[in-house]
């Protein structure tokens, strides 16, 4: 009886276990024997494999399921990809090389197939958009790049660039599928990913309409913390959050106000600018010591990119994350939408400066607002 009970529970472990993982496998037609293929979420691998005899596998663990995920596939010196919205489950794939990027479909997902039908309605918006993005990286290598041509591809006024005038297809386009998928993981994905297209009280009426439990997610909560929570304003006090610090241990950001200017840093491991941030950081915090604390917030929900950020700055670098990436309600609340992002506060609290991206002269910048 107890051998029965023991093999009972071991079953009953494995399925749990299994369920909490996800598995991609299927074939692969016109790729290269042995081609790379990797699984990336906020580029970061998961799991990587070799095609062989045109098949392939990859498993691994979403923390936040469902989620946008890469397939990427190295063929020759050419890399393909395509995205899907998956959870930890099984799914399988059977697509030719000429599939990538918008016509890769999945079967035995619950979530993806809203995600490929979405894609089918923007590929020939998206495709003629690369088309154009083509022709100016030509124009630009041969310098034939001018104010006349940024109008004609840019304008942001009427007549509208040619890019502008798709762009604001593909976000009608997107809105449409939203209102009328509202309550779904992708619709509510796309919501939260686009809320700034949204006036607060566009968005205010979109949760009134969700069902409860899609109201209990974490992209309806980053969605209502946005609406929430009114951009900071010169002179606003901060907005304290409680994360975690390199020892593992609970902080509160208001820790930091010691008497000295605090600026937080929001960044993440894989971001060009962020990393070019990182010595103007060294730099300003070498010489502003006695004034000025500098805390990094990663918004990302990796531990390994956390830890690869961490090993980027110097020894004892105050370094903060939540692990809820993106969605979290710290990046809500100070409405990030790229990386780096900085907000320096005086030693009341108070916002002295925001710093949107990377300037080759931040440090001084920086400098600068210290002295007002």
């Amino acid at each position: 009886m107890n051998k029965i009970i023991t093999l009972l529970l071991t079953f009953f472990c494995f399925v749990a276990n299994a369920q909490k993982n996800f598995k991609i496998s299927g074939i692969l037609r016109g790729f290269e024997e042995n081609s790379l293929v990797k699984i990336d979420r906020e580029n970061i691998t998961l799991d990587s494999c070799r095609i062989k005899n045109g098949k392939f596998e990859l498993t691994g663990n979403l923390e936040q399921s469902p989620s946008s995920v890469y397939l990427v596939i190295k063929n020759g010196k050419d890399w393909v990809y395509s995205s899907f919205f998956i959870g930890n489950e099984n799914i399988t794939i059977d697509a030719k090389i000429e599939d990538f990027p918008h016509s890769v479909k999945t079967k035995g997902s619950k979530y993806d197939d809203l995600r490929y039908n979405y894609t089918l309605l923007r590929k020939e918006l998206n495709i003629e958009r690369n088309k154009y993005l083509k022709e100016m990286l030509t124009l630009r290598e041969q310098k034939k790049w001018n104010d006349s041509l940024q109008n004609e591809y840019w304008g942001k006024s009427e007549p509208f660039g040619k890019i502008t005038i798709i762009d604001r297809k593909l976000d009608e386009i997107q809105k449409d599928f939203i209102a009328k998928n509202l309550n779904s993981y992708y619709a509510l994905y796309l919501l939260e990913m686009s809320k700034t297209q949204y006036s607060k009280a566009e968005l205010s009426n979109l949760v009134s309409q969700l069902n409860p439990n899609f109201k209990k997610t974490i992209y309806a909560k980053s969605i209502s913390s946005h609406i929430k929570n009114p951009d900071l304003k010169i002179g606003d006090k901060f907005y304290n959050f409680l994360a975690l610090d390199s020892q593992n241990k609970k902080v509160n950001f208001s820790d930091y106000f010691d008497g000295k200017y605090v600026l937080l840093d929001f960044s993440t491991l894989f971001c060009g600018f962020c990393q070019q941030a990182i010595p103007e950081l060294e730099k300003i915090k070498k010489v502003q010591n006695d004034k000025l604390e500098i805390v990094t917030f990663y918004v990302d929900e990796s531990q390994k990119g956390f830890e690869g950020l961490s090993e980027k700055h110097s020894e004892n670098w105050n370094i903060l994350w939540d692990k809820k990436g993106r969605l979290s309600d710290t990046y809500a609340k100070y409405k990030v939408f790229g990386t780096p992002t900085f907000y320096l506060f005086s030693p009341d609290g108070s916002l002295v400066q925001k710093f949107d991206g990377f300037y080759e002269d931040l440090s001084e910048q920086i400098e600068k607002a210290l002295s007002k």
